[in-house]
């Protein structure tokens, strides 16, 4: 592919027509990891939240009264961000994420078999490259969520220790190493629709969205199509971090079915939506963030050719 066209009133490729051997990789993934380090550390707060929520007993607690609850009882800071250098952990993940989704957009785009058109080629080339980084992240990071969901659920004002908890996990479940991976199965059924979703959505719209918006407005097409896309992937993915979570949380091992059927009994079906509000609150303003930062961050990386 040629380089990015700079001359005025020529519109920029947008990250659906870049691929992997287009950048200069290094800095690309430098810069997303950068980027992804100040989004966690905005947007922990939510997640915090998001979780007390859906491992609540008992419902009735809405998401304002519990912002109040943890600011009031535990302080900003404290309270807010229970678990957050834990969870920085993921952040060695990112970069092996993304280079996998677009390493595997790269081979799956220059080997398209001839009978299947372009445009169906596409999908299930974002599809399965969705598909396989959601694999390989949830196989590093699920033992990190973990540990930060438990550090998560307890109140700033406890005796925590991290070495407890991994004690608590390994020992007392009775589990040992398979207890760093509970919900793993269940994280794998919300994190591989979820991305494949999302990022099938999110090419499909951005490839639509550059035929009928003028190139003066170009910057609008990434947020735009983070918008549509994170909203349709968090309402299709609710219930499943909902069971995921609680499955990860809980003290002892259970089943998914058992897990679900305390959930119907405690919460009712509505409890398969607690945590919809604020988890919609990080994935959406997340998504448009990410992706408009993961578009300028593509755009910085091309590689220059030389003349």
């Amino acid at each position: 592919m040629d380089a990015i066209d700079s001359t005025p009133g020529i519109r920029e490729r947008n990250s659906h027509e870049l691929y992997w051997n287009d950048l200069d990789q290094g800095k690309f993934l430098s810069l997303l990891a950068a980027s992804s380090l100040v989004v966690r550390t905005c947007f922990h707060p939510l997640g915090l939240v998001k979780i007390r929520l859906q491992t609540a007993a008992k419902g009735g607690l809405s998401t304002v009264k519990m912002i109040q609850q943890v600011w009031y009882k535990e302080g900003p800071i404290r309270g807010f961000y229970r678990g957050f250098p834990i969870s920085l952990g993921s952040l060695i993940a990112e970069p092996i994420f993304t280079g996998t989704l677009e390493k595997m957009r790269t081979i799956l785009k220059s080997n398209r078999p001839s009978q299947i058109a372009h445009s169906h080629w596409d999908i299930i080339t974002s599809t399965l490259s969705g598909c396989t980084a959601a694999l390989i992240y949830q196989s590093l990071t699920v033992p990190i969520d973990i540990i930060a969901q438990r550090i998560m659920i307890t109140r700033a004002r406890d005796n925590v220790h991290v070495v407890n908890i991994i004690r608590d996990i390994y020992y007392r479940s009775g589990d040992g190493i398979r207890g760093f991976y509970k919900g793993y199965l269940v994280s794998l059924s919300m994190s591989i629709p979820y991305n494949s979703i999302i990022w099938t959505i999110y090419w499909r719209v951005q490839a639509k969205l550059e035929r009928i918006i003028p190139f003066e407005y170009d910057r609008l097409i990434a947020p735009l199509s983070a918008i549509i896309a994170s909203l349709l992937t968090s309402l299709l993915t609710q219930p499943i971090d909902v069971l995921k979570t609680r499955l990860q949380v809980a003290s002892k091992r259970q089943s998914l079915w058992r897990t679900f059927r305390i959930l119907i009994d405690e919460r009712g079906l509505r409890g398969c939506f607690s945590g919809s509000l604020p988890r919609a609150c990080i994935l959406v303003p997340y998504s448009i963030v990410m992706m408009s930062f993961y578009e300028i961050i593509k755009r910085a990386s091309v590689r220059s050719i030389p003349n």
